[in-house]
């Protein structure tokens, strides 16, 4: 990272001198399992079947309203994507 003056930073450097705090996905899946989200529906899960960081944001804020149905939201963006990701599967195994 890149001061106005051009110096160069270290992301840890830079967070500590904004006092900024970084949450990992453990402190994110930490506190869905204390708003009742099953085990199973992790950050890392959602990162995984969603197609980029937009949806992301929209499957965790749609779990997070509805936490009883987790599992059946992650499905259906697992559904979703199917297609998405079985194109790029396609395009590796070409290669």
């Amino acid at each position: 990272m890149k001061l106005k003056d051009e110096t160069e930073i270290c992301l840890a450097t830079y967070v500590a001198r904004n006092n900024i705090q970084l949450l990992k996905a453990a402190d994110f899946n930490e506190k869905m399992r204390e708003r009742g989200i099953q085990r199973e529906t992790t950050v890392q899960a959602v990162c995984r079947v969603a197609k980029d960081e937009k949806e992301v944001r929209e499957v965790l804020q749609a779990i997070w309203e509805a936490p009883e149905k987790s599992s059946e939201i992650l499905s259906k963006a697992i559904g979703k994507n199917k297609d998405v990701y079985e194109l790029k599967k396609m395009l590796e195994q070409g290669n």
